[in-house]
């Protein structure tokens, strides 16, 4: 069977080593998150964070790209 290698920050390696357990492989603890919520009920989640932030984008909570610069800038020092 083929495999595919999907990459992941160490951090999220630790957390995800520890919703596995037994002789289960990476792939079943995969499947097992997948199927507590359907692709609809994640897509959904994620069009009410998208939704939130134009929200607070119209009601001027944002940075402009001068704020930004400024924010970036300060952080190389």
């Amino acid at each position: 069977m083929p495999y595919k290698t999907i990459n992941v920050n160490p951090d999220t390696y630790e957390r995800f080593v520890y919703y596995k357990h037994a002789n289960m492989t990476f792939d079943d603890v995969l499947n097992e998150m997948m199927n507590k919520i359907s692709e609809e009920e994640f897509y959904s989640h994620i069009l009410d964070e998208h939704r939130e932030e134009v929200r607070k984008m119209k009601e001027g909570d944002y940075l402009t790209e001068d704020e930004l610069d400024g924010f970036l800038d300060s952080e190389d020092e």
